[in-house]
């Protein structure tokens, strides 16, 4: 897997923990990232330690946290419109 594609797939994993998770949740997942950009570059047979690829794949899940942070109360709003929203009957 090409080091661009695991750039875009943890900017949108962090729009979804940004969208339904709190903060405690961003250390595992940008720990995840980390571990999958390294294994990949293992398995490729390639060193890891010159690219700054891995910074920037953290980085991209933070700035797609903050995106799907903000994006909270619209996202909500679509929801409310469209009428997805889960029941609260008991």
């Amino acid at each position: 897997m090409r080091s661009d594609m695991l750039i875009f797939i943890a900017c949108g994993a962090g729009i979804y923990l940004g969208l339904h998770f709190n903060i405690l949740s961003l250390l595992p997942f940008s720990a995840l990232a980390a571990g999958t950009y390294i294994s990949s570059f293992w398995l490729s047979g390639q060193s890891f330690f010159g690219n700054a690829d891995l910074l920037i794949a953290i980085v991209a899940i933070q700035a797609g946290y903050m995106l799907g942070l903000t994006a909270r109360e619209p996202y909500e709003q679509v929801l409310a419109k469209l009428n997805i929203s889960p029941s609260k009957r008991v």
